[in-house]
């Protein structure tokens, strides 16, 4: 079930606001009035910011409400992100969608009825057009300098491979298959690769 408030407006504004307060124990419903949002129709904002996970579902603050206190706009952006991971999993510029496209989708992931989808969308375009999706879209992940991991090829041989990159930018991959027995258990395959981390990941470091 996705998320949907009558009053986006108080949503946004809750959000704004986030910077001026200090981070509370737990943001409830019970908040919202103190907060200056005293419509029984606001309690609905708090049920959205558990979506995008500012709180959790006890209403504790998260990681989230900490950075929207600095920088709500992308903060709102990597929220809504992660709560409407299915629709951008189907539509990866799901925040650019037109009300007809999300209407569309929430209806065929949801039972309810048109007026609700409706509110649906407004919600999850209300967060869109509020976040910065640009900045956490131009943001490039760092790579660690070493990296390593387990496959299996084909034929069931296990394989250890392993990045490493040197101060003159030099990158040498080392890849090292192990040939077992057919009927060689899982308790086997965790030793090999027990070993090879030790013998020659940890080694390098």
């Amino acid at each position: 079930m996705f998320p949907y408030t009558q009053n986006v407006g108080t949503l946004i504004a809750v959000i704004k606001a986030i910077g001026s307060h200090g981070v509370p124990d737990k943001f409830t419903t019970k908040e919202l009035p103190v907060w200056g949002y005293k419509s029984s129709n606001d309690r609905s904002v708090v049920g959205v910011l558990k979506h995008i996970g500012f709180i959790d579902a006890s209403g504790v603050p998260q990681q989230l409400w900490k950075d929207a206190r600095t920088n709500p706009q992308a903060a709102t952006a990597r929220g809504t992100k992660a709560g409407y991971a299915e629709l951008f999993k189907t539509f990866p510029d799901a925040n650019r969608k037109d009300a007809e496209a999300l209407m569309n989708f929430f209806k065929a992931k949801t039972t309810v009825g048109d007026a609700v989808v409706k509110q649906m969308v407004s919600t999850f375009r209300s967060l869109s057009q509020y976040g910065d999706f640009e900045e956490i879209d131009s943001q490039t992940p760092t790579q660690p300098e070493n990296q390593d991991r387990q496959e299996f090829r084909s034929n069931g041989s296990p394989v250890v491979s392993h990045t490493m990159s040197g101060a003159n930018g030099m990158t040498i991959n080392l890849n090292v298959e192990l040939v077992v027995p057919t009927d060689a258990t899982g308790e086997v395959y965790e030793k090999f690769f027990s070993a090879m981390r030790k013998h020659l990941i940890d080694a390098s470091k």
